[in-house]
């Protein structure tokens, strides 16, 4: 079968004559091609030109450290020649300038240096607005009642506070993430609608921990040391994980709000205590008002019943009592009545839960038998100080 081919599809002209097949090379397209032509000329110039101009430089460049080392050499021989003949000048005497007296009296403070001390000093300047900005925040961020709907007893609860003392001192956290802990822990119960067992207060007390932590330690502790060391492998990572993401939305992600370790301690500046006492007897309150605050949180009567506020107010007033057997000058009724009226609590009511903290630190082993780690790990006596 014979098959005609059509020139014309091809593009070339049915009259035209096939010409034999030319090499297509780099000339002969640059031939073809004007502007590719004159690219490749002035890219062969501009390359000449450039290797001139280096080769120029070289030169230049040589020249010159040519000439230095001349210059040096004969420098060098000058001052050979010419030793013996460099005159003798006398004692050479300079002119003071003093400046004005009025630039004189001009004292250039030293920069502001971000140290403990000079925060502290900072913090005084903004106590009150601070401390009436948590107050305002105090009832929607202060748990209370949180153990009425769910089937926890509260004395388990107060073996769980102990536990978190334990721990959390044993890992060397701060005192502000214990307090941020159990906040986070009866906020928690405060906020859920579902009722809660026995069987979750394991889980809910070590993620409180966790969440804590994470929230205020530089270094927090790891998920891992939380399953193996805390938990000792008896709650999955997968459950604290779950848990913490509850947690969470069940409180909103509220973990701002002032703790009881905030509120006393900014009683405490606001009404500037420290300018009122010996610098050993301040430590001992500031000691004494700590193992008090950790200690009204295992009794839920008192905790569960009272705003934070109040709780600080009335702790302070028992700790003014212990001070006052120490510092005659000082005045204990006289002192909480000025506290009162700075934080806007009534008098009354803050003698009536101070009376109850009081009896609660007189007879704390009788109503938490066995429970020993507050006074393990925060219990003190006026010799340690001293020492």
């Amino acid at each position: 079968m014979e098959i005609k081919y059509n020139r014309s599809l091809s593009g070339v002209p049915e009259n035209q004559q096939q010409q034999p097949l030319r090499r297509i090379t780099k000339t002969y397209i640059e031939n073809r091609d004007p502007v590719r032509r004159n690219l490749t000329m002035l890219y062969n110039e501009d390359t000449q030109q450039i290797n001139k101009s280096m080769l120029s430089s070289n030169n230049d460049l040589r020249r010159k450290m040519l000439n230095q080392d001349r210059v040096k050499r004969s420098l060098n021989q000058d001052v050979l020649e010419d030793k013996e003949n460099v005159p003798q000048h006398k004692g050479i005497t300079t002119k003071l300038y003093t400046l004005p007296q009025e630039l004189q009296n001009i004292t250039i403070k030293p920069k502001f240096d971000h140290t403990i001390q000079e925060n502290k000093n900072l913090q005084k300047y903004y106590t009150d607005e601070i401390f009436f900005y948590l107050k305002e925040q105090e009832k929607k961020s202060t748990p209370q009642e949180f153990l009425k709907i769910h089937s926890i007893p509260s004395n388990l609860r107060a073996k769980m506070i102990d536990w978190m003392v334990e721990v959390l001192c044993s890992y060397k956290c701060t005192d502000q993430t214990f307090f941020v802990a159990v906040r986070t822990l009866d906020f928690y119960f405060a906020k859920n609608e579902k009722q809660l067992e026995v069987s979750d207060l394991h889980l809910c007390g070590v993620t409180s921990m966790f969440i804590a932590a994470k929230y205020e330690e530089i270094h927090p502790m790891k998920l891992s040391v939380v399953y193996e060391k805390i938990a000792h492998k008896k709650l999955t990572t997968d459950q604290i994980k779950k848990k913490e993401s509850e947690i969470l939305q069940t409180i909103g992600f509220d973990l701002v709000g002032g703790t009881l370790f905030d509120l006393y301690n900014l009683i405490l500046t606001n009404c500037f205590i420290e300018s009122k006492l010996l610098e050993k007897n301040y430590k001992y309150l500031k000691k004494l008002c700590l193992y008090l605050a950790k200690m009204v949180l295992y009794d839920y009567e008192i905790c569960g019943k009272n705003n934070y506020t109040l709780l600080s107010a009335a702790l302070i007033f028992v700790a003014f009592k212990i001070v006052e057997q120490l510092e005659t000058t000082f005045n204990a009724d006289s002192q909480i009545k000025d506290v009162a009226d700075i934080i806007q609590v009534d008098q009354d009511q803050l003698v009536e839960v101070a009376a109850k903290i009081l009896n609660l630190a007189k007879n704390f082993e009788k109503h938490f038998p066995n429970l020993e780690n507050l006074k393990k790990f925060n219990g003190f006596q006026l010799e340690d100080d001293e020492q």
